[in-house]
């Protein structure tokens, strides 16, 4: 396999109808992505499970629904298609085909036309366009198989090819690795005679900045960020302590697409707590800051191999961070609970901006409260139904740039029981990173959150808000 540049070796395995499983190993990272015929999950490179959903969940079972032949087989994965005809395309003569799998997005494929052989494929993963091309027939137990594929996304840096050294058919496979694992690899601590911590934040320009020791030695200032799929540090910051390179990714930033490098650090530690040996990001974040609130240098944000951790309540007006053992953890019931799913590692909840329905992100590296998205807005003509439109004067930044937008109020927004009224809102414009996605409606930054006290709790998927005039829970202080 050929990944963005880095080589390495992959394993995949298919059971007919629906069972998948893939293994990957580029370097010094490890992933694996598996579907069990119910629940598509994945274990990241710093050994962590999670389930798959939303449009991640949709791009497994649309590559199955591929690899699987289900076009051609009944008993397989729904989905519908229709033959659009003949077609030149670079002087070659296809039969081209709009397949919907799963009855959902379309994906359209094109055959050579004598063969019959798939040749190249198009759909998308939320706005991205993904090329894929079969290459370098052979002919294995009497069927043709390309052992060639490449993947190459349309205006971002994502690519893959994979080689196909050896293919084997009815080959006895133990089932038990399709199922989704129940035990995580403990990769944090956690004082043991305590139920919970408490960690002091500055809470400046939006953002919720943490105290933070990396390799037990360097103080760094480091932004709380539910939209960041991993811990990512500032490049500068990854370079002066010097964190091994062991590969990179492609990152979603509001306006376009990264390419982040990956390192390897021994710890980070956020007060008491402490996380070991992480894969974490390093990117040049000196948009977000420069030094933090007392000169120490800013590391960076802290994001899903942070947050997914540990259960953590977010008080703004005490500037107070409480995070909890999640051996021991109970959240008291005087909060209204909302139930979230991942979006690529991003908490996600259903909302109603003006009694419309969408799916919007938690975003806790947002400063700017609540963000809709350009396609949202056009789609239900928001321009019609917001008041007070008015263009931005200045460009909405973060990762993957900056972009313009407008800002306007919104009657009402609701998430779950939480109603908000009369509620600033802002309209980036479209672009190619989250700002222009058609699979979510929008962003919910802190200006919104800091209404509340917020308690994120991955392990049981949801959010809980507070009325941030009463305590909530009973808490230990831990003053380090």
């Amino acid at each position: 396999m050929d990944m963005m540049g880095m080589k390495g070796t992959f394993v995949e395995y298919y059971v007919p109808p629906d069972r998948f499983y893939s293994k990957i190993q580029v370097g010094a990272m490890k992933m694996v992505q598996a579907y069990d015929g119910h629940t598509a999950w994945q274990i990241d490179m710093n050994g962590q499970t999670s389930e798959l959903q939303g449009f991640e969940r949709d791009a497994v079972l649309k590559g199955l629904y591929f690899n699987s032949h289900s076009y051609l087989f009944n008993d397989r994965f729904d989905g519908s298609y229709e033959y659009n005809g003949e077609i030149i395309r670079d002087g070659v003569r296809y039969h081209e085909v709009a397949f919907s799998p799963l009855n959902k997005d379309t994906v359209t494929a094109y055959f050579e036309f004598d063969s019959g052989l798939l040749s190249e494929s198009i759909g998308f993963i939320d706005e991205l366009a993904m090329h894929t091309y079969y290459r370098n027939v052979s002919k294995i137990g009497g069927i043709l198989w390309p052992t060639e594929v490449d993947v190459i996304a349309q205006g971002a840096p994502v690519s893959m090819k994979a080689t196909y050294e050896t293919i084997t058919l009815n080959e006895p496979v133990d089932r038990s690795i399709f199922r989704i694992p129940t035990d995580n690899t403990r990769d944090f601590g956690f004082p043991g005679d305590v139920d919970s911590l408490v960690v002091p934040f500055r809470y400046q320009a939006g953002h919720v900045k943490l105290p933070v020791l990396v390799n037990g030695s360097t103080k760094v200032w480091m932004i709380l960020d539910s939209g960041a799929s991993a811990n990512i540090f500032n490049k500068s910051v990854a370079t002066q302590l010097g964190l091994e390179h062991v590969g990179k990714i492609a990152a979603k930033g509001i306006s376009a697409y990264e390419e982040v490098d990956m390192v390897r650090v021994d710890s980070i530690q956020i007060g008491g707590l402490s996380l070991r040996d992480q894969v974490a990001g390093s990117l040049d974040l000196s948009v977000l800051s420069s030094v933090g609130p007392d000169g120490a240098p800013f590391g960076g944000v802290l994001g899903y191999d942070f947050l997914s951790r540990f259960p953590v309540l977010i008080n703004y007006r005490d500037s107070t961070l409480t995070v909890y053992n999640p051996e021991t953890f109970n959240p008291e019931d005087s909060g209204t609970s909302v139930t979230f799913h991942l979006t690529m590692k991003v908490p996600t909840v259903r909302a109603e901006l003006n009694g419309l329905a969408g799916d919007f992100i938690v975003d806790l590296g947002n400063a700017f409260g609540l963000v809709i998205h350009d396609r949202f807005a056009e789609t239900h003509h928001l321009d019609s139904l917001l008041d007070h439109i008015e263009p931005i004067p200045h460009g909405i930044g973060g990762v993957g740039g900056s972009i313009s937008g407008r800002t306007a109020f919104a009657a009402s927004f609701k998430v779950g029981d939480v109603l908000l009224q009369s509620l600033k809102v802002i309209i980036p414009e479209s672009g190619g990173g989250l700002a222009g996605s058609e699979q979510l409606a929008g962003n919910i930054g802190n200006l919104v959150l800091e209404n509340f006290k917020i308690l994120l709790d991955y392990q049981n998927s949801s959010i809980i808000f507070y009325d941030a005039d009463r305590p909530s829970m009973k808490v230990k202080s831990d003053d380090s």
